[in-house]
């Protein structure tokens, strides 16, 4: 059973699905997603002895979503151990797919003690952003234009295409009208511009946190689509010369979304990685 959750964090209100007992494990998913992305991994993490937290992200999902520009990496990551302080966990593996990528990465750079492990499943950070969408949301009617051309169902079917190897199996007229739904909602329009009016403060570099990548300690496993044609695979390859040794794993035939459209085999992997973790702990 999958139980729904709200924690109060510096004076904001985060969701989160939880399940299982065990050692902790926190879920992070991608831009224009929410907790609910997570659901299977959080099911099988549950059953297999780990306790499962997927989180949506402050702006997205159930969570609050404030239309001011707040949003950083450093106030994500005060979110993230905010919430292990809230729930009493000392520390937590995080695995962490697309924009979530650099939020844990931010978390685990800036809280090193609390972070475990660290899986990274097609991750932002390591992408040059256009200037147009970097920008946009500093003009607020450009950025408002953005974001009515990005709920518009040709667009979001387009762009789920383009994440998917295979998109026929996976490009359904239910995911789009999801999309339609959550791009088109006011409230998340707005903080959607807010983040967009963020995005110095919400980029990795610019930040200074790409340059302390080589700070991260943990074991840190890095699972990219093959043929992702949204962050090609040849980011991952980045991350892995700049994560002190960080293992990267490519998966042929997979796109943007290696844990639907490579059930099997990431999970296999992240299972894996979280046991070699209490292999570990074992022989402490």
């Amino acid at each position: 059973m999958i139980d729904s959750i709200d924690v109060q964090v510096k004076g904001y209100r985060l969701h989160a699905l939880s399940a299982g007992a065990g050692s902790p494990v926190l879920l992070l998913h991608g831009f224009a997603g929410s907790a609910e992305d997570w659901c299977p991994t959080v099911e099988l993490l549950s059953r297999n002895g780990y306790r499962a937290i997927a989180i949506d992200a402050l702006g997205f999902g159930k969570s609050d979503k404030p239309a001011e520009p707040c949003y950083s990496l450093h106030l994500a990551a005060e979110l993230y151990t905010g919430l292990l302080d809230a729930l009493g966990l000392d520390q937590a593996a995080l695995v962490a797919h697309s924009m979530g990528g650099k939020n844990a990465l931010a978390t685990t750079i800036l809280h090193p003690d609390r972070i475990s492990r660290l899986l990274l499943a097609d991750s932002d950070g390591f992408v040059q952003i256009p200037l147009m969408m970097r920008k946009g949301g500093s003009l607020p009617l450009l950025g408002r234009f953005f974001l009515w051309m990005a709920a518009r169902p040709a667009v979001i079917r387009a762009q789920l295409q383009e994440a998917f190897f295979d998109p026929q199996a996976y490009v359904t007229p239910e995911i789009i009208t999801r999309g339609v739904e959550v791009l088109g909602n006011l409230e998340n329009r707005r903080a959607l511009l807010a983040l967009s009016r963020s995005y110095d403060a919400t980029d990795l570099s610019l930040t200074g946190l790409r340059a302390r990548l080589g700070d991260i300690r943990c074991p840190t496993l890095i699972v990219w689509g093959a043929e992702d044609r949204i962050f090609a695979a040849s980011h991952g390859e980045t991350a892995q010369r700049e994560i002190p040794d960080a293992r990267l794993v490519l998966i042929p035939r997979c796109g943007h979304f290696p844990q639907i459209e490579a059930f099997q085999e990431f999970h296999g992997l992240l299972l894996g990685f979280l046991a070699a973790g209490k292999a570990v702990e074992l022989k402490r």
